[in-house]
């Protein structure tokens, strides 16, 4: 039980451990790092605990992401183009399914042609979780995005039927088309009523709660994620499509007039967090699942001396061309008669059709797929379920290394001139009020908040180059001021109260760094080398204590210190930016510069050391409530003088409302602040 709870903890560790080197080096797709993390799992003998239970793995993985990819869907989208999502849905599927078995049987002969068929249907379907996941890095046509989607939503049922169609050709040795394309349509028709009822039962119980005032934001939020269990289940247990029955669920739940009300703005943003949440959780398991699965699988495979290594390469590899061979093909038909009938040139259309071919990656609903396998068959041919493991994989990472090529890069069009406008006018509001109080730390804080968010703005309005250098030279700054700071503790010029406050000075210093243009190894470092000299001091500190030896200074003036730290340091930078000035920007440097002078006055005057405070243990909610009040009347007036487009208000309104819900927060607790500043006494 321990064995198997350590690699629960592990296996989670790894979800979060993969998103943080995702978000260190983003050029990396996240999904191949977590298959990189399922496969170093694997070889830990993470496999013989972590199991992979197909049904369950459909209805708990795949049927909630299927259900809130249906609530997201663009369901005009994919009416629109409809035509070309039940081409990929079923010819394509079909085709695939039967291509890929017999070119699977012609290498091993001595597998059942039915068996093939089995393995071409698990392999038929392009898994939604991959695209969607690989689509994320690529800025694709609306037409190609809807498209997929549609495809995604609808093809796992059309697989798996073929699968089972497949399967009973094999344990009975017959196969009837009629009775096959019967089934199909009862199977569909069937999961999709069962779908529309669970949504239609499930808005039923809301309004009937709503009718005995008993509505509870928990209790709906609940309802929707049982929903897609209780829709696949359901249609299971009366042996129709479980896929479709989510998917139609997942549709008919977002369909509906929209209510402003309280209770319905609480639901749609609680609703938003957790299913970003699960969402993110649920694809990861996928991937970590398929690294683990492939090891698993695998290596018995191309350790047994029965099969030559180099015909399982050639076949994968085979077999990896077929599914997009076949795709480009039946596409490419597909086109060339939509083009003739329109009277258009069939050129015009390659793009569309190297993108949906390479989009048609397969993910771990294949290997589920085919582990679904009846036990007898499974043990008996063990290959099938390598080669739709290996198939997978390869067909992945092949589109992972094509789509980059082909695909145009999603690129942020960044305009912050509006925004920047704003808060100046936010920041000069505040400052004319100030003036007329007698007490202007609170409005001080919040100014100090505005700049802060100025900076970033005008930071990312920037070239790359620019920014990059500008972070540079501030990470340069950081690690003067790291190093000035150590040095007087060292020597015994400062207390460890003044130490622990600079260090809250260099954490906001630090927050100021966008890392991603400096080198990631580089601000990793110079951040890890900050804690560790945090944690050693205050452990230090503790032992000293213990022994009762009072060694450093406990008693002190943290103005004077902080004052004279400040200045000396900054002795430091200002020769240290002056002797790179022809290697930078002189405009950077320049700044960086004037902005030290600037700090260097408000430190002499003594407010420096309160607003380190106030932003540790914030006391300025009426002020920032100003603020925020001002940021909005702002935005309505620049919306209204046609300044600033509609789409940037919004995203501007949500921004504000995000921080303004953060700071009206009253469960902040400053319980590790109130121990340090005891333990400083």
């Amino acid at each position: 039980m321990i064995h198997t709870v350590f690699y629960v903890i592990i296996f989670f560790a790894s979800l979060i451990i993969s998103n943080v080197i995702n978000k260190v080096f983003p050029k990396i797709p996240l999904p191949l790092i977590q298959v990189v993390f399922g496969l170093v799992l694997g070889a830990m003998g993470a496999g013989n605990v972590l199991r992979l239970n197909p049904e369950l793995f459909l209805a708990f993985i795949i049927g909630p992401l299927l259900f809130r990819e249906g609530e997201e869907a663009d369901i005009r989208g994919i009416i629109k183009h409809g035509r070309t999502v039940v081409l990929l849905v079923f010819p394509v599927v079909f085709i695939t399914t039967i291509i890929v078995g017999v070119i699977g049987h012609n290498f091993y002969s001595a597998v059942p042609i039915a068996a093939c068929f089995a393995l071409g249907a698990s392999l038929g379907p392009t898994d939604a979780v991959a695209v969607s996941s690989l689509s994320e890095r690529f800025e694709f046509p609306k037409r190609i995005t809807a498209v997929l989607k549609g495809e995604g939503l609808l093809n796992d049922a059309s697989g798996i039927i073929a699968f089972q169609f497949a399967i009973l050709a094999l344990t009975t040795g017959k196969f009837s088309l009629k009775d096959a394309a019967v089934g199909l349509a009862i199977s569909a028709v069937g999961g999709a009523a069962i779908g529309f009822v669970v949504a239609f039962a499930n808005r039923l119980v809301l309004s009937l709660m709503e009718d005995v005032a008993a509505q509870d934001v928990t209790g709906y939020l609940m309802l929707e994620l049982i929903m897609p269990l209780l829709a696949f289940f359901l249609a299971e247990e009366l042996h129709v499509s479980g896929i479709i029955a989510v998917v139609v669920a997942g549709v008919m739940q977002a369909s509906g007039f929209k209510k402003i009300t309280l209770f319905d703005a609480q639901v749609e943003n609680l609703s938003k967090t957790i299913w970003g949440t699960v969402s993110f959780v649920l694809n990861s398991i996928v991937f970590l699942f398929l690294g683990i699965e492939l090891q698993r699988i695998a290596t018995p495979i191309i350790r047994n001396a029965y099969y030559d290594n180099f015909r399982l390469f050639l076949t994968v590899i085979a077999l990896v061309a077929t599914l997009f061979i076949v795709r480009y093909v039946v596409l490419s038909l597909y086109y060339a008669f939509i083009a003739k009938k329109r009277g258009q040139k069939f050129s015009r259309y390659v793009d569309d059709i190297l993108l949906l071919t390479f989009s048609g990656v397969k993910g771990t609903v294949s290997i589920a797929t085919i582990l679904l396998l009846p036990q007898a068959v499974a043990q008996k041919y063990s290959l099938l379920i390598f080669l739709a493991a290996s198939v997978t994989v390869v067909s992945f990472l092949t589109g992972i290394l094509v789509l980059p090529i082909i695909a145009p890069a999603k690129e942020e069009k960044i305009d912050n001139v509006a925004k920047i406008a704003i808060l100046t006018d936010v920041v000069a509001a505040l400052e004319k009020e100030s003036a007329a109080v007698k007490n202007r730390l609170g409005y001080i804080a919040t100014i100090d908040n505005y700049q802060a968010r100025i900076q970033k703005l005008i930071i990312g309005q920037e070239s790359a180059t620019m920014t990059s250098e500008f972070n540079a030279l501030q990470l340069l700054v950081l690690r003067l001021e790291n190093e000035g700071l150590e040095t007087a503790f060292r020597n015994n010029q400062i207390t460890l109260k003044t130490y622990r406050i600079y260090q809250r000075y260099l954490k906001e210093l630090e927050r100021s760094i966008v890392h991603r243009f400096v080198s990631s190894f580089a601000f990793a470092f110079a951040i890890f080398l900050r804690a560790v000299r945090l944690v050693l001091s205050n452990i230090l500190h503790l032992n000293l204590n213990f022994n009762q030896k009072n060694v450093k200074k406990l008693v002190g003036d943290s103005k004077s210190e902080i004052r004279d730290l400040y200045f000396s340091n900054t002795a430091i930078i200002m020769d240290a930016l002056e002797n790179l000035e022809g290697i930078y920007n002189a405009d950077l440097i320049n700044y960086l510069q004037s902005e030290r002078l600037r700090t260097s006055e408000q430190v002499a005057s003594g407010g420096f050391i309160n607003r380190i405070i106030s932003k540790a243990r914030p006391n300025n909610l009426d002020e920032m409530m100003r603020g925020y009040y001002l940021e909005r009347k702002f935005i309505f007036e620049y919306e209204a003088e046609g300044i600033l487009t509609a789409r940037q208000a919004k995203t501007m309104r949500r921004t504000v409302n995000a921080l303004e819900d953060y700071s009206m927060n009253e469960n902040h607790s400053n319980l590790l602040y109130d121990f340090l500043e005891y333990q400083a006494k």
